[in-house]
């Protein structure tokens, strides 16, 4: 036997085991979550340290991810590439964190523009009930608003991903998508149309 096709069925032997290793995460195995975890988590750390060029904050991102996989643990395909789920996941988790960091930065600059005095503390409390109600505006969204607004935001699906689950065409998860931001963004309006424009960067 050649080493390329030796190489091939190996790699097939690997991807069954990974295959087998979800089936029995979905089912809930603890062993099969940990060695997925020892299998991937460092691949998803180097995807993560490229993105973010800080090794705190790709350790972190780590255990968000593997969390995240757990928390879905009876919902996740064995059909595609794990290793891709796991580098979206990671890659949506690192853009939500620049997202909220924006966000909170930007209105501490608004604060400092508009009073001419420097962020307080109260500030910076500030910042963070706005972001409670950011949380609290996704909730106000119908059932299937939230439903495609959650499966794309929190779970890191695809619109494709999305529209497969729930039986539904990329179109309609698209408007829903759209539909769900400005509904966000009226839930807020009474905090002004410069904090409504942070929020419609924050959603994205």
């Amino acid at each position: 036997m050649s080493i390329s096709v030796t190489s091939k069925v190996f790699q097939v032997k690997k991807d069954q085991k990974i295959k087998l290793l979800i089936t029995q995460l979905n089912e809930g195995n603890e062993l099969a979550f940990d060695s997925l975890y020892k299998h991937f988590a460092h691949r998803v750390f180097a995807f993560a340290l490229s993105l973010s060029r800080n090794r705190i904050e790709a350790e972190d991102v780590v255990q968000e991810v593997f969390l995240k996989v757990w928390n879905k643990k009876g919902g996740i395909s064995v059909s595609g590439s794990f290793e891709s789920y796991l580098f979206t996941i990671c890659k949506n988790s690192l853009l939500n964190s620049i997202r909220k960091k924006e966000y909170h930065r930007t209105f501490i600059e608004y604060k400092r523009t508009h009073s001419g005095s420097i962020p307080t503390l109260d500030d910076e409390l500030n910042g963070r009930e706005l972001e409670e109600l950011y949380q609290k505006a996704i909730h106000t969204l119908s059932p299937r608003k939230k439903e495609v607004f959650v499966l794309s935001q929190k779970h890191a699906l695809s619109y494709l991903e999305i529209a497969q689950r729930l039986g539904i065409s990329v179109k309609t998860v698209r408007n829903q998508m759209d539909a769900a931001s400005k509904d966000i963004q009226h839930a807020i309006a009474r905090f002004g149309i410069t904090l409504i424009l942070i929020i419609s960067f924050f959603v994205k």
